[in-house]
């Protein structure tokens, strides 16, 4: 494959750790142009026999308080960076619209425990 078809590859703008449960959150524009921020959760995990490493998209019983603690701090920093987006001027020199018409285009999904 040539380099010009290459994709350099997306990283998360941040992570939360808490334990083995790490949030990664994400910038994302919808194709209206709109801003706003989603997560991925993963669960680090090492073999004891070999050391090997890596990530799971599974969890257990046991991650439960890393879970509830993981993504209440991963919505938390993404209310406080939207609020941030809402409140910043645009290319007109205008502030976007108020966050309720936001959050009724942005998409969300909400996590019950």
């Amino acid at each position: 494959m040539s380099d010009t078809k290459k994709k350099s590859a997306a990283k998360p703008i941040k992570t939360i750790r808490h334990g083995a449960v790490g949030a990664s959150i994400w910038k994302r524009q919808a194709p209206s142009g709109f801003e706003y921020f989603d997560f991925s959760l993963s669960r680090s995990w090492k073999t004891q026999t070999t050391g090997r490493e890596g990530y799971s998209p599974n969890f257990f019983a046991g991650n439960l308080d890393d879970l509830q603690a993981t993504v209440s701090d991963a919505a938390s920093w993404i209310a406080s960076q939207q609020a941030c987006l809402l409140d910043a001027p645009d290319d007109r020199g205008t502030t976007s619209p108020s966050s309720a018409d936001a959050d009724s285009r942005s998409p969300s999904a909400q996590v019950v425990f």
